[in-house]
């Protein structure tokens, strides 16, 4: 019998959608990628649009259609008020919080809320559009993705369907949930606040993760022992009442007595420490010594490689699409496992969004009447570029899940020089103390990477991590190590992606260095690129010395 043909959706910040031939992904693409507009929000009429074109498939042929967050309104009701950039001290970010916190009970607000939402869709698509609850969304893209046939799954981010977290026992390509935390009392809204109050914005509260490492977490902790806790038994998180919460007053206004360096430190200490206990508290429960992670927190790579070393866990998987960008994907998945049954299996790849063909670039540099050059081995020119210290981007094939750039939609350099943190972030207008990632051939990871091994390979092929690195890596890649001794790899496999192993076989073979730099194609504030147009824009706003644009080569001045 054929799998049936499932296209998911996920109306809401980072707007996104899905289609699937049963658990196999065939297309995921993020609205933001198409409309340009970072963290998207409403409804994904352009990648439904567009993984339906990926796949050759109308609507009519689409057997289900399932929609991730079983409260599917947000974008509809609130205008901007609390999606995007928005003020997470403000009284409509406080009053949104008590409202989710209604749903994180069933009771007749929530009940009547999602039928409403299931109405809305139905009317949308002229038929039943089943939704599939927030963070189960996001504990099916973990686990049938993972290739664990047992694990538990930890679902944290800042807020969805009344929850902030999860955990689910995982076993027969099914998850079932235990326990989880009010939105209320959210870990993502405490990393979200420390990043407003520090002056960044709350969607870029990565930005905390980089500066903690420059900084010392023993001063500002006893700060954070207070606005953030467990409670229950380590099961539930609490935070300090959010109504009376405010940037100046309060716990905060203690905080202005430390630097930004030792607050962003003490913060993410204080997030590593208690997500440490919730997630040993969880496998106490199951007994499993398998993980796998999804919500925006686990974007937090320090957490992650904490989680990893600790000897109860054998096995740890974060999904790529870890953010809500993995929410359409993961109300597939759940669809397909209630209906059909689905087995999990590691994911063989992340290249599942738009693609790029040499036809349709041939015609855009010619209608634009941009100097190229059609290279017959574009990869070996590229590793050369690599080897005279350009700035390479690489811009190919199927565009990259989730957030991360894997080397189609990314910018490349040699590893060596101690400075690129400096003068390349600033060419790319972000902040100077954000570590830039390396890609590392699978042949040499283990020599790079000190706890590198078997239990964190798929996982590290995504960056989605970090690794301690070793001093032979320390010293031949400077540029990719991070102040603290880590790194955040991407581990590249042949078989995986042909072209991308040899830019770096090649460079290696130059070099004796298995490693490049590895970075997202973007302008700082906008998404990364997605089609050739955007590639070629953005190469003309001089970001980068050469653009290596399918089998094309363009340079600066050429």
């Amino acid at each position: 019998m054929t799998s049936p043909l499932i296209l998911a959706i996920h109306e809401d910040t980072n707007a996104n959608a899905a289609l699937l031939r049963g658990n196999r992904i065939l297309a995921a693409v993020a609205e933001e990628r198409l409309t340009r507009t970072k963290f998207q929000a409403g409804y994904p009429r352009l990648a439904v649009q567009e993984v339906l074109r990926l796949a050759g498939v109308t609507l009519d042929q689409v057997d289900a259609v399932v929609a991730g967050n079983r409260f599917h309104f947000l974008p509809r009701v609130t205008g901007r008020a609390i999606e995007g950039e928005h003020d997470m001290f403000g009284p409509q970010h406080k009053a949104w919080l008590s409202v989710q916190d209604r749903f994180h009970t069933p009771g007749p607000l929530a009940q009547s809320l999602e039928a409403l939402s299931s109405k809305l869709l139905a009317r949308r698509f002229g038929r039943s559009v089943p939704l599939v609850d927030h963070h189960t969304a996001h504990a099916y893209s973990a686990y049938l993705s993972s290739g664990f046939p047992e694990c538990t799954a930890i679902t944290v981010d800042n807020m969805g369907d009344g929850f902030s977290a999860r955990v689910f026992r995982c076993r027969g390509g099914r998850c079932e949930p235990l326990w989880g935390s009010s939105a209320v009392d959210s870990p993502g809204e405490f990393y979200g606040e420390i990043s407003q109050y520090l002056g960044f914005r709350i969607l870029d509260a990565g930005k905390v993760t980089g500066l903690a490492a420059h900084g010392d977490p023993s001063r500002a902790y006893p700060v954070m022992e207070k606005l953030f806790r467990l409670r229950r038994d380590d099961t539930d998180f609490q935070l300090a009442w959010h109504w009376p919460k405010s940037k100046k007053r309060g716990l905060f206004a203690k905080l202005a007595a430390f630097s930004r360096e030792d607050v962003s430190a003490a913060a993410q200490k204080r997030l590593e420490d208690l997500l440490l206990a919730y997630v040993l508290r969880a496998l106490r429960e199951t007994g499993d010594r398998h993980i796998v992670l999804a919500g925006g927190v686990f974007a937090n790579v320090r957490v992650n490689q904490l989680l990893w070393k600790q000897p109860a866990i054998d096995g740890l998987w974060v999904h790529p699409g870890m953010t809500d960008q993995g929410i359409a994907v993961g109300a597939g998945l759940a669809w397909v496992a209630e209906h059909h049954g689905a087995a999990p299996h590691a994911l063989p790849h992340a290249y599942l969004g738009t693609e790029i063909t040499e036809e349709s670039i041939g015609q855009l540099l010619e209608r634009q009447r941009v100097p190229h050059e059609r290279c017959d081995d574009i990869d070996a020119r590229v590793a050369q570029l690599l080897i005279q210290k350009k700035v390479v981007a690489r811009v190919t094939g199927r565009m990259e899940y989730g957030p991360r750039a894997l080397g189609h939609r990314s910018i490349l350099f040699h590893t060596a020089d101690p400075t690129v943190n400096h003068w390349l972030n600033r060419r790319l207008d972000r902040s100077e103390f954000m570590p830039f990632a390396p890609a590392t051939m699978v042949d040499h990871a283990a020599a790079c990477y000190s706890d590198y091994g078997p239990g964190v390979a798929h996982t590290a092929r995504y960056m989605t991590i970090c690794l301690d690195t070793t001093p032979a890596m320390q010293k031949a890649s400077p540029a990719v190590v991070h102040i603290d001794g880590t790194a955040r790899p991407q581990v590249v496999h042949p078989e995986h992606d042909p072209g991308y192993y040899r830019i770096i076989r090649h460079y290696h073979e130059a070099t004796g260095t298995p490693t490049i730099l590895n970075t997202s194609y973007n302008i700082h504030g906008e998404p990364i690129a997605c089609t050739a147009a955007d590639a070629l824009d953005i190469f003309q706003r001089k970001e980068v010395d050469c653009l290596a644009l399918g089998p094309f080569l363009l340079q600066r001045g050429g």
